[in-house]
C-alpha cells in the first residue's frame, strides 16, 4: 500500500476540498427546454411535435419545458386536447402560458378559459432551485399586436414585491419583450420591464414571431425561436425549426437553437 507524508496527505484533502466546493457552486446549476407556436392542427400535426418531445426527453439535463404560446391553431377542443396528449408525453414537468391563437374569438360551444381548463393558470409563478419562474398571460383576444393590460401589470407587480430583489428571475410569455425585436413588441414593453427595474430579471422568453432572435441589454436575455410545427413557417425566412435550450448557473443564463427535423 502506498504511503502519503504529512505534505501528500494536505494536498490530497486540500483538493478534495475544492472538489467539494465546486459541486456545492455548481450544484444549483440547471437547464430546460422551451418550445412555441405549435399551431396543432390535427392528429398528423402532432407528428412534428412528437418528434420535439422525443429530442427534449433524450436530454437528461432538461430540468423542465416552457411552452410559449400558440400551442394551437384555432383554439378548438379537439386541437388542444391533441396538444395535451402530446406534451404530456414529457418526462420532466411543462409549463405553459397562452398565445393569441389559444384564444379563439367567442363562437357556439367555445369555452372561454379552455386553454385554462387544459393547461392550468395561465399566469403563474414557481420556484425552480435558486430562481424564480414566472409565466404571464400577454394576450388580447386573437390580437397580433398587444398591450398589457392595467390588470396583469398589476398581478405582475404584486407577486414581484413577494421576491427578493437578488433572486435571478425567468419571464415566459408569448409576445415579446426584445428591446429590438424585428415584430410584434409589446407595446408597452417599457412599463412591463420597468416592474423589474429593483429586480434580477436575467431572462424573457418568447414565442409569437417565429424566428431566431437572442439579444441581451442591462443584463437581461430576450429571445424568441423559430416555431416548432409543421403546419406553419418561419417568419423570418429561415426554414429550420425546433426549440431552444437554456442554461442557468451561478445566477447567469445562456442559450442555443436545437433543430428538429420534421
Amino acid at each position: 500500500m502506498m504511503q502519503m507524508n504529512r505534505r501528500q496527505f494536505f494536498v490530497l484533502t486540500g483538493a478534495l476540498g475544492w472538489a467539494g466546493l465546486a459541486r456545492a457552486q455548481s450544484a444549483g446549476a440547471f437547464s430546460f427546454a422551451a418550445v412555441n407556436d405549435l399551431h396543432l392542427t390535427d392528429e398528423a400535426s402532432t407528428a412534428a411535435l412528437g418528434k420535439a418531445v422525443d429530442a427534449i426527453n433524450a436530454r437528461e439535463d432538461v430540468a423542465f419545458t416552457a411552452v410559449l404560446g400558440d400551442v394551437s391553431s384555432s383554439a378548438l377542443p379537439t386541437e388542444l386536447a391533441l396538444v395535451k396528449s402530446a406534451l404530456d408525453r414529457l418526462r420532466k414537468p411543462y409549463y405553459a402560458v397562452p398565445g393569441n391563437h389559444d384564444r379563439a374569438p367567442k363562437r357556439k360551444g367555445h369555452v372561454e378559459d379552455l386553454f385554462e381548463k387544459t393547461f392550468g393558470p395561465a399566469n403563474w409563478v414557481r420556484d425552480h432551485g435558486d430562481w424564480t419562474l414566472i409565466g404571464i398571460d400577454s394576450c388580447t383576444g386573437t390580437a397580433s399586436e398587444v398591450t398589457l393590460s392595467v390588470g396583469r401589470l398589476l398581478w405582475l407587480k404584486q407577486h414581484l414585491e413577494k421576491i427578493p430583489k437578488t433572486r435571478p428571475i425567468a419571464l415566459f410569455l408569448h409576445h415579446p419583450l426584445n428591446p429590438h425585436a424585428v415584430a410584434y413588441r409589446i407595446k408597452n414593453a417599457e412599463d412591463v420591464l420597468a416592474l423589474f427595474a429593483q429586480h434580477n430579471l436575467k431572462l424573457s422568453a418568447s414565442g409569437h414571431f417565429h424566428g431566431n432572435q437572442v439579444e441581451e441589454q442591462n443584463g437581461i436575455l430576450y429571445t424568441t425561436t423559430a416555431c416548432c410545427t409543421s403546419t406553419r413557417g418561419n417568419h423570418d425566412g429561415t426554414t429550420a425549426k425546433g426549440y431552444r435550450l437554456f442554461h442557468c448557473r451561478d445566477g447567469q443564463v445562456t442559450t442555443e437553437f436545437v433543430e428538429v427535423a420534421f
